[in-house]
């Protein structure tokens, strides 16, 4: 770019001699002027040259670590206290980060428990050993939800009569309190029962017969009434998209179907939300 805009000025300054009659003394110093400009062109466009001899091709990107994202999460916590492995948090940051997004991608992969009447035929099985159990999209995968509190450097007060309180307090200066659950839809819980996958209604809008038809290309909006509540009995509410907390209730939501409520502090599901009738 620096080589063609010089050019152009170059260019410029030879047209405009056009139609006049230029005295020696100008001429010799067009002449100059041109010349010089002419050495910095070229000076410049070597320079350019040997600093993209000198720039490294861009390294491929770490497809690895981006998978680690789209695997299943086997274990919840319910209650973890950790401390930075390096540097320490802001004095000032307190309060509790949530984060909601798609964790189970081979259906029925978390056990129930151990109180429950029914037992699931198939055990818990890795990504991608039973293919029947996986989804085809990463974004169909079951919700769950991280949170993540943030206790400053505040220290607790306690008087002379909570000696024993005091005793027993857990110290939480400068640390983080963790805790992972998963959010326990109806889906969810019929999955994890039956230890195999239930529900495909929301993975394709294409037929899979051998006629090939189309459901979303042609006239009709969506093929099997995907999106409208009631008419697809394979529709599965993964309660993935995203965490928020609204009118004291943690809530996570699902683009095609009602929230989740959950307890703010133990994550346990309470059941879907009408939001008080909106």
């Amino acid at each position: 770019m620096k080589f063609s805009h010089s050019l152009a000025i170059i260019a410029l300054l030879g047209s405009q001699t056009h139609g006049f009659q230029l005295s020696p003394s100008m001429a010799t110093m067009q002449s100059r002027s041109v010349s010089s400009l002419s050495a910095s062109v070229a000076e410049g466009s070597s320079m350019d040259t040997s600093l993209m001899q000198q720039q490294s091709p861009p390294s491929p990107p770490d497809m690895q670590a981006y998978s680690n994202g789209f695997r299943t999460v086997f274990n919840e916590v319910s209650c973890s206290l950790s401390t930075p492995t390096e540097g320490t948090l802001p004095t000032d940051l307190i309060g509790t980060y949530y984060k909601s997004g798609p964790a189970m991608f081979s259906a029925g992969s978390l056990p129930p428990p151990k109180n429950s009447l029914v037992k699931p035929k198939q055990p818990p099985v890795p990504d991608g050993e039973d293919m029947s159990r996986m989804v085809l999209h990463p974004f169909e995968g079951d919700g769950a939800v991280l949170a993540m509190t943030f206790h400053g450097h505040e220290n607790i007060e306690t008087g002379e009569d909570n000696a024993d309180e005091a005793a027993d307090t857990v110290d939480t200066k400068g640390k983080v309190t963790t805790r992972f659950r998963y959010v326990r839809t109806n889906a969810f819980n019929n999955e994890r029962k039956k230890g195999k996958k239930l529900y495909t209604g929301m993975e394709s809008t294409r037929s899979n017969d051998s006629s090939g038809s189309v459901g979303n290309d042609l006239s009709l909006p969506f093929y099997r009434h995907h999106l409208l509540n009631g008419l697809n009995k394979l529709r599965k509410n993964t309660s993935n998209t995203r965490a928020v907390y609204f009118g004291k209730r943690l809530l996570t939501m699902w683009a095609g179907g009602l929230p989740y409520k959950l307890d703010a502090l133990a994550l346990s599901t309470d059941g879907r939300s009408q939001l008080g009738g909106i």
